[in-house]
């Protein structure tokens, strides 16, 4: 049965002197605590409307497309009427209330809501392609002044503009139009009176700790409500739904802050409220999720003056002693501004973060921050200490709203030519908001576009060639280059090869550009930089598997990078590999295809032919594989890719040197000792870590057989002291903290290698020639290397100079090839970001049989 309610007077009145027809329009929207979700309905002309031919659809967590359609009831709504859609399992004051209940009626503030009629759009809320929390725990009436739909959700959403926000779980306007509640006796709330004789001041609220001290200890909020005065120094639209209220005089206690957030129910704040406007608020104080912050109820604020002085952004400092997450704690709530001595750094440059599903930065306290397991091996206390450090010295930088991708909102001028920012940039004049969410402190930005600046340090510059390209000698490069595959932006279509087995034409896997604009990109910034390079020999990893022949992603690579290259001495050739270690046909049934491996990437090497000479044919290293038993009688595996050696004679000189490629298995993976041994503690140097230190075996004893020279180039997938490194190279227990195990259930070429983890007790005595604090990989906020040069003790001497050019690791990789979350960004064919990995390059002095170099 459909509820009849009239309308209000004001929409009435409205009707009276518009040419509306018959017309629908969404005046009520609950996202309430669990499923008290609603939408109400109403229609807006004097006429029926039969609702059979309406829906509602929904499109969820930011997407471009609708997922959800629920079609209305085949039910006439007079002029004037509302009819109600909630959520099937909604609470039974909605449900007395509504007119159709649906279990697909689910969102969650951040998902946008659209009324059609047919395949024409009436009435929305929300913007597609944008997932922000416009309306999270809110119930929105509509402006009575509004009769006729919103229908353009491409473009920005403005809540504020045509909805009033109540409380969440306000249900007693469901039913009828109208800001009242549908009960008509129900008394207007009776206008709030700040009590300013009983002023409670922000730098009290805040006190002088990590919590207020108005908030009991095992509490999360205060008993009592307080009334707090202070000038709005800013507003909170969407990241932080509220506005800051900071007092114009403080304490004049540098351990105490001046400034609070003020929440407001959900909703962002009335026009009313702006910077410069005295507002007094009566409120709990509340520590929501760690963030100190002033619970307004029911519309308990007034604005006391307008147009008030903004107190001065506070300098931002960090006092000797002092942690920085000590220090944003004692300005949480209050503006600050970075300038060029505010110690301050970015150790994250601007990425996309999934976490908070927007693109930001990170900040670290005076320098960038390193991984610990690439200082210190794991379980050592230095490594537990470094953890602790980086976790208390790192703050996000945001802007309120969600940026347009590829936007810098505070920085105007961010191009890949000459607007970049690089790791260990200081970010000077810009002035933020301190907040604190998701257990991480946060710069909220309220800056217009070009307020922000920068100040780099020359060795934090770019280098357009490497730091060692006059260093005379052998040159070889290892360079991991970011899902180099032809057959998905030449066809459209997902890769065949897939996963870490040769897998069904029907398992399917989309990997490198999706495009051929985006693969000429990711081409010509891949030859660039091996050009710029000038190495003799060049390893490769993340090479799409797809054989040898001149269809094939090395073809393709190794053509273009001899078309950029006039001089033919300077050409490549890629190694042959033997035969017997190539796969022709594969578990699917495809012949004809020259598979190195199993995996959907492999490895190459390519190399100058006047510069050395490949000795016979390459040959693979098989490695172990993981099959191991689970309870439930299934089985859980995993593999490796297999490397790849190659001899090379070296014209003139005595010594032989032998190249081995290899990429690890990847951290992101799954491994049994994930699952049984280490549960939900999550080993601190990634999944499938013993799995890893199996291969580092398996590796390390088959150098141990290799005659002359042995350098072995690769992303290890383990940083500088993790157990596969320290396996290759040199440890003991006391430098370890621990001991180090490889994997259980392994086989090796179809045999069982290690029924159960061994004990490995002494590493196999490569040397790692990369400093331990270099890097070549960047990850969530922290620097280390997963790339790695380790070469024999014969071939130490040799070496004359170890780089990792620090090309992509300092760079935001919003400049990299792919256009998924950049936007209309420009891009560049330049060699910056041209990988998320930096090359390493190793320059070898051989001397000639006469003993010349």
């Amino acid at each position: 049965m459909t509820h009849i309610k009239t309308l209000s007077s004001a929409i009435a009145l409205a009707l009276m002197s518009s040419s509306v027809s018959a017309q629908l329009l969404i005046t009520e929207y609950v996202e309430g605590t669990s499923n008290n979700k609603a939408v109400e309905v109403t229609n807006l002309s004097e006429s029926g409307i039969n609702l059979s031919e309406y829906s509602i659809r929904l499109a969820m967590n930011g997407a471009n497309s609708f997922g959800t359609t629920i079609g209305l009831n085949d039910v006439n709504l007079a002029g004037g009427e509302s009819y109600v859609l909630h959520h099937s399992s909604a609470a039974q004051d909605i449900k007395d209330v509504g007119d159709q209940s649906s279990g697909s009626l689910s969102f969650n503030g951040d998902d946008v809501v659209v009324l059609f009629e047919g395949e024409e759009i009436i009435d929305s809320l929300g913007q597609l392609g944008v997932r922000e929390d416009f309306a999270k725990d809110v119930t929105l009436r509509r402006d009575p002044s509004i009769t006729s739909g919103r229908t353009d959700v491409e473009n920005d959403f403005d809540v504020d503009l045509q909805w009033v926000t109540f409380p969440t779980d306000t249900f007693d306007g469901l039913g009828c139009s109208g800001l009242e509640a549908c009960d008509g006796s129900t008394p207007p709330p009776n206008p709030f009176v700040c009590d300013t004789d009983n002023l409670v001041p922000i730098y009290d609220v805040q006190g002088d700790g990590n919590r207020s001290p108005l908030v009991p200890d095992g509490s999360f909020e205060s008993p009592d409500k307080y009334f707090v005065r202070g000038v709005v120094t800013a507003r909170g639209e969407s990241l932080y739904k509220g506005f800051y209220l900071q007092d114009p005089y403080g304490d004049g206690n540098e351990n105490t802050s001046d400034g609070v957030f003020v929440h407001l129910g959900g909703g962002a704040p009335s026009k009313e409220i702006q910077p410069g406007a005295e507002v007094c608020v009566e409120a709990t104080v509340k520590e929501y999720y760690g963030n100190t912050q002033l619970d307004v109820r029911n519309n308990a604020f007034k604005v006391l003056s307008t147009d008030n002085p903004i107190p001065a952004p506070t300098r931002f400092r960090v006092q000797e002693g002092e942690d920085l997450h000590a220090a944003l704690e004692r300005h949480e709530g209050m503006q600050v501004l970075l300038d060029a001595d505010s110690p301050l750094v970015i150790t994250r440059n601007f990425s996309f973060d999934y976490a908070s599903y927007r693109n930001n930065l990170v900040l670290a306290h005076n320098a960038p921050l390193y991984n610990p397991t690439h200082l210190y091996a794991a379980e050592t206390e230095a490594a537990k200490v470094q953890a602790a450090e980086n976790a208390i010295s790192r703050v996000y930088v945001e802007s309120d709203y969600k940026a347009k991708n590829g936007e810098l909102p505070w920085f105007d001028n961010f191009n890949p030519v000459d607007g970049y920012l690089r790791m260990g940039d200081q970010l000077t004049g810009l002035t933020a908001m301190v907040g604190y969410s998701y257990g991480e402190y946060r710069l909220v930005t309220t800056n217009t576009i070009g307020s922000g600046d920068l100040l780099r340090l020359p060795e934090n510059e770019r280098a357009d060639e490497p730091l060692t390209a006059d260093e005379n000698g052998l040159k070889v490069a290892g360079f991991n280059v970011l899902n180099y595959f032809t057959s998905y932006a030449e066809s459209g279509n997902p890769n065949y090869m897939c996963s870490e087995v040769s897998v069904s034409p029907s398992d399917k896997c989309y990997r490198g550009a999706p495009s051929t604009d985006e693969f000429a990109l990711q081409q010509a910034k891949l030859v660039n930089a091996i050009v710029a390079m000038d190495a003799d020999i060049v390893t490769l990893m993340e090479l799409e598997n797809n054989g040898f022949d001149s269809n094939s992603a090395l073809a393709s690579l190794l053509d273009a990078l001899n078309d950029a290259q006039s001089n033919k001495k300077d050409h490549y050739r890629a190694v042959k590999v033997h035969k017997s270690d190539l796969t022709f046909k594969d578990e699917a049934g495809f012949e004809g295809v020259e598979y190195f491996g199993t995996d959907a990437i492999t490895v190459g090497i390519i190399y100058r032919h006047h510069k050395v000479k490949a000795k016979n044919k390459a040959r693979q290293i098989m490695l172990p594989e993981q099959h191991a038993p689970l309870d439930n009688g299934g089985v859980k595996s995993a593999y490796q890719r297999h490397a790849m050696m190659q001899k090379f004679n070296i014209p003139g000189a005595k010594d032989d040197l032998t190249i081995i490629v290899n990429h690890f298995k990847s951290k992101g993976s799954s491994c049994w000792e994930d699952d049984v041994i280490f549960g939900d503690n999550e080993d601190v140097q990634g999944s499938c870590n013993n799995f890893r230190v199996s291969a580092a075996k398996v590796l390390g004893e088959a150098v141990q057989d290799i005659k002359g020279d042995v350098l072995v180039m690769g992303d290890l997938n383990s940083y500088g002291m993790e157990d596969p490194i320290l396996t290759l190279t040199a440890f003991d227990d006391v430098d370890r903290g621990g001991k180090i195990f490889t994997a259980s259930h392994t086989t090796l070429d179809g045999k069982v290698f290690e029924q159960e983890g061994q004990l490995v007790e002494k590493g196999y005595g490569l040397v790692n020639l990369k400093h331990k604090t270099d890097y070549s990989y960047s990850f969530e906020g922290e620097l280390g290397s997963l790339d790695h040069a380790l070469a024999s003790p014969s071939l130490v001497g040799k070496v004359a100079a170890v780089e990792a050019w620090h090309i992509n690791a300092a760079e935001s990789d919003m400049f990299e090839y792919g256009s998924k979350h950049t936007g209309d960004l420009e891009k560049s064919d330049n060699i910056y970001s041209s990988s998320d990995h930096d090359p390493i390059i190793v320059t070898l002095e051989y001397k000639h049989k006469n003993g010349k170099k």
